[in-house]
């Protein structure tokens, strides 16, 4: 790394969590006749230095760690390859992880897409340090993170609403729960995780305020999954729940070329 670069000592996870600002961790060791440099790794070395980068990581906390030297801080963050990179939010919840050189439009892609500023989640995440099951604080962090499009820790979130016991009582909570954790399952591709929370939710809370996003991402993960015979009948039952909502007029031309592919 280079005297350019905006890394901080041990205590930027504190600065962090104070400045409500995302954590850019990069474990590394240091140069030495042990651990002499390869080409690729005085490439990935100079990458932070660039202008581009530079100006990426000033969106975060920036903490670098030498294995050999701060092995505490090394398993903290489960860094046990050399280089590894870890994106979190300012609480430690993992966004990202790369692990190896690579080549530099990987990592310029993680930086970019990776929020910085989660001032909006702080207040929640001081409740959740007071009460880890408190299930307004985990729907609104992960209803946040969801709009963050940060799906897996959103999902992360969600999913530990779920597990509290007051959520049941809560039906139009509990539908909304299972509808996102299904969209962020479509969202990243994982369709059959997506249409089992989908149809979990169908069937828990078969009706409910947002009922046509429900259908519409049952819909679409069968869909995207290639299975046409199955999203057919959701549309149906879209136009008969749901017959003026955007999401039935979607359906109709979502599936208009899959008909046609078919025929």
């Amino acid at each position: 790394m280079t005297t350019h670069s905006p890394w901080h000592d041990r205590r930027a996870a504190s600065k962090s969590i104070i400045e409500a600002t995302a954590l850019l961790l990069c474990a590394t060791v240091a140069w030495s006749a042990e651990h002499a440099p390869t080409a690729p790794a005085i490439q990935w070395h100079q990458l932070w230095s660039r202008a581009d980068v530079v100006a990426l990581a000033g969106k975060f906390v920036c903490l670098r760690v030498d294995i050999d030297h701060q092995p505490e801080l090394a398993d903290r963050y489960r860094a046990e390859a050399v280089p590894t990179v870890v994106l979190s939010d300012p609480w430690g919840t993992e966004i990202a992880r790369r692990q190896g050189f690579g080549n530099a439009d990987e990592y310029l892609g993680i930086l970019r897409a990776m929020p910085g500023d989660f001032s909006e989640v702080g207040p929640w995440q001081a409740r959740l340090a007071a009460n880890r099951r408190d299930l307004q604080a985990l729907r609104a962090v992960g209803l946040a993170y969801h709009r963050m499009k940060l799906f897996q820790a959103s999902t992360e979130f969600l999913q530990k609403a779920l597990a509290t016991s007051e959520v049941r009582s809560q039906p139009e909570v509990l539908a909304e729960v299972l509808t996102i954790i299904g969209w962020n399952n479509l969202k990243t591709g994982n369709f059959k995780s997506a249409r089992k929370s989908f149809e979990r939710c169908l069937k828990e809370v078969p009706t409910h305020r947002a009922l046509d996003l429900t259908v519409y991402g049952l819909f679409a993960a069968h869909l995207a999954a290639g299975e046409r015979q199955e999203a057919e009948p959701l549309l149906h039952r879209l136009e008969s729940c749901c017959p003026d909502s955007a999401l039935t007029q979607r359906a109709r031309t979502d599936l208009k070329p899959v008909v046609a592919q078919g025929k």
